[in-house]
C-alpha cells in the first residue's frame, strides 16, 4: 500500500460550509469487531497530547460538522488513527508554471499554478536558483578533482556498475550509469573485469572516480567521461577550492536564509515528487518557514492512509477509551502496520495543503 501525501489544517476553517452539505457524526463506530468506547469530554489535539501515550484512536467531536465531499482524501467523520508527533521547520511554497511570454516568446516567465505546497526539514532534495548562472561541472575528472560528499549526475553517463562482489575478485558491467545522487569512495586506478553488452568478460585498466548510488550499490564514473554534473554535499576538501563558479552547486533548502526566500524561485534538481496531483512542475516560489507541530495519523479503513494534522487549540476530538485494548483486532492491527512502515517515508516527503471545512454546532451533543 502507498501512502498519500495529504497535509491537513484543523486550525483553519473555510467559508464554504453549506447546511445541505454537513452531516452531524454522532453515533458510535463499529468496524466488524472493532468496538470503540468513547470518552464523554472533548478535548484539542495539544490537550490530547499532553495527557495520553501514542498511538491513539480519536474521533472528531460531534458538536463539530463537516462538509462531505467525495474528493476529500481524509474522511474526518471516521476514527483516525494518531501515530507519532512531530516537531520540526516546513518551508511553505508556491507550484509555478514556466511559459514564454505573451510578446517576447524569446523571454520566459513563470505562473501561479495548482496548490500550494509544504517541504519538511527532511526532505531528501536539492534546489538551484532559477535566476542564478547554471554551469555544472562537465568532464568527471573535475568532480574527483573537488571529491565533494555527493554529487547530482543529470545526464546518463558511460561507466561500470558493480555486479559480483567475491573476496577480492569484483566483477562490473559495462553500462549508462542513470541520473540520480552518487557518493564518491576513492580514485580507482586498476585493472578490472566485466561483461559487456555481447555477455562476455573483459579486463581493462581504468582510471574511475569509484562511488555509491542512492541503493548503495558501487559504480565506476571513467574520470574523462563527460555530461552535466552537480556539486550537491561539498567535504572538507571542496572548501580549498574557492575559486570553484557557485554555478554548479545545488543546496538542500534547509542552507537558505529564512529571512531571505520570500519570493525567491528555484528549481528542485533532485528529490521525490508529491504522490497528490497538484500541478507539480518542479519550478517552486518559496513563501517563508515556519516551526510547526503536527501529527501523521492515517485513516482507520480498509485501505488506509496517511495524513498530517496541525497540533491546535481546536477543533475537539475525543478518545476512545479501549483503543489499545484493540491493537490486536484486525482493523487497528492493518492500520498500525501500515503507519509503521509507511512514516518515516510520509514524513520526508512533500505534502499537498489540503483545508477542511469544519464548524461548531452549539448545543449538539
Amino acid at each position: 500500500m502507498t501512502s498519500f501525501n495529504y497535509q491537513v489544517s484543523g486550525a483553519q476553517v473555510s467559508s464554504e460550509l453549506e447546511g445541505e452539505g454537513a452531516q452531524l457524526y454522532k453515533t458510535s463506530f463499529h468496524f466488524g469487531d472493532t468496538n470503540y468506547q468513547w470518552s464523554e469530554h472533548a478535548q484539542s489535539l495539544s490537550e490530547i497530547l499532553k495527557q495520553e501515550s501514542l498511538p491513539l484512536v480519536v474521533r472528531l467531536c460531534s458538536d463539530n460538522v463537516v462538509k462531505s465531499s467525495a474528493q476529500s482524501p481524509v474522511d474526518l467523520q471516521r476514527p483516525l488513527l494518531l501515530y507519532k508527533e512531530v516537531k520540526g521547520k516546513k518551508l511553505h511554497a508556491k507550484n509555478l508554471r514556466r511559459c514564454s511570454a505573451v510578446r517576447d516568446v524569446n523571454r520566459v516567465v513563470y505562473q501561479l499554478a495548482g496548490s500550494n505546497i509544504t517541504f519538511p526539514e527532511s526532505f531528501q532534495g536539492f534546489f538551484r536558483a532559477v535566476e542564478s548562472r547554471d554551469e555544472p561541472l562537465q568532464v568527471m575528472a573535475d568532480v574527483s578533482r573537488l571529491m565533494p560528499a555527493s554529487f547530482l549526475n543529470t545526464t546518463p553517463t558511460a561507466g561500470y556498475a558493480c555486479i559480483s562482489s567475491l573476496g577480492k575478485e569484483t566483477l562490473y558491467q559495462k553500462t549508462n550509469l542513470p541520473n540520480g545522487l552518487y557518493r564518491p569512495v576513492n580514485i580507482l586506478e586498476d585493472t578490472i573485469t566485466y561483461v559487456n553488452k555481447r555477455k562476455s568478460e573483459k579486463k581493462k585498466l581504468v582510471r574511475c572516480l569509484n562511488c555509491s548510488d542512492e541503493r548503495g550499490k558501487f559504480v565506476l564514473f571513467p574520470l574523462e567521461e563527460r555530461g552535466r554534473f552537480y556539486i550537491a554535499e561539498p567535504s572538507a576538501k571542496f572548501a580549498k577550492h574557492r575559486n570553484v563558479d557557485s554555478g554548479c552547486r545545488i543546496y538542500k533548502w534547509t542552507e537558505f536564509d529564512p529571512a531571505k526566500i520570500r519570493g525567491h524561485r528555484v528549481k528542485m534538481m533532485h528529490g521525490k515528487q508529491p504522490q497528490q496531483e497538484c500541478a507539480f512542475t518542479g519550478f517552486v516560489e518559496l513563501v517563508h518557514v515556519t516551526e510547526e507541530h503536527t501529527l501523521i495519523g492515517a485513516t482507520m479503513s480498509s485501505s488506509p492512509r496517511l495524513f498530517e494534522m496541525a497540533v491546535t487549540t481546536e477543533p475537539f476530538f475525543i478518545v476512545a477509551k479501549n483503543s489499545h485494548d484493540l491493537d490486536t483486532t484486525p482493523l487497528q492491527q492493518r492500520c498500525l502496520k501500515f503507519a509503521k512502515t509507511e512514516c518515516d517515508e510520509y514524513m520526508q516527503a512533500i505534502k499537498v495543503k489540503k483545508d477542511y471545512d469544519i464548524d461548531h454546532v452549539n448545543g449538539s451533543q
